[in-house]
């Protein structure tokens, strides 16, 4: 993985504006399933590590493997899911925000729908105040695993990944259960910018 990520070409736009301050600022960063191979290279040489970065993992043993990887490249790791340890997972990440890290979460895992937003990156976004910042990730020429529920997705050596820093969506406090419903559409088509397989493609084809 480190090898193949070394290889890759890598282009960062950000919609904040020229004077936006990358990775200096607590976030929590939103982006795809199918999309966390390379991010924790990115949070390390390109992002520098500016700020701790939290990355919230399935309780599951695909979760394990994914925390030994963030850990590996000085990211911390918060355990669980809708599915597994949730109400004592979300305590977890405020408790990381509070710790002054950023966190990161993929909204649509561990296991779908692909490319649904869950409301659990915007609950966190209201309790904390902390804005979401949708992290699109798009490659050149990749893989897929089409087996995956999500069709995960490996970049091809060589090839281009763009990592597109999207604007900051901030959700206020104490939202209802409709309002919540209109920020996860929000995330939804703020995550779809660059994403060319949007809205998903038949991955078993």
């Amino acid at each position: 993985m480190a090898l193949l990520c070394a290889t890759l070409r890598k282009r960062m736009i950000n919609l904040n504006g020229e004077d936006d301050a990358w990775g200096e600022y607590q976030c929590v960063c939103a982006l795809w399933h199918n999309r966390v191979f390379v991010p924790c290279h990115l949070y390390r040489y390109v992002l520098k590590g500016k700020l701790p970065m939290s990355m919230l993992t399935s309780a599951s043993k695909d979760g394990a493997l994914l925390t030994t990887i963030a850990n590996d490249y000085g990211m911390r790791t918060v355990r669980g899911s809708s599915h597994r340890r949730g109400a004592a997972g979300f305590r977890d990440m405020v408790r990381e925000l509070d710790a002054g890290c950023c966190m990161c979460i993929t909204p649509d895992g561990p296991k779908g729908p692909l490319y649904k937003c869950r409301p659990g990156v915007v609950r966190l976004a209201s309790m904390s105040g902390y804005p979401i910042i949708p992290a699109c990730i798009e490659y050149s020429s990749c893989w897929r695993i089409s087996k995956a529920w999500d069709g995960f997705i490996i970049p091809k050596p060589f090839s281009r990944v763009t990592l597109t820093w999207g604007k900051k969506i901030y959700v206020p406090a104490d939202i209802t259960e409709e309002q919540q419903a209109e920020y996860c559409r929000m995330v939804e088509e703020a995550l779809a910018h660059g994403t060319p397989d949007f809205p998903p493609l038949d991955i078993d084809k």
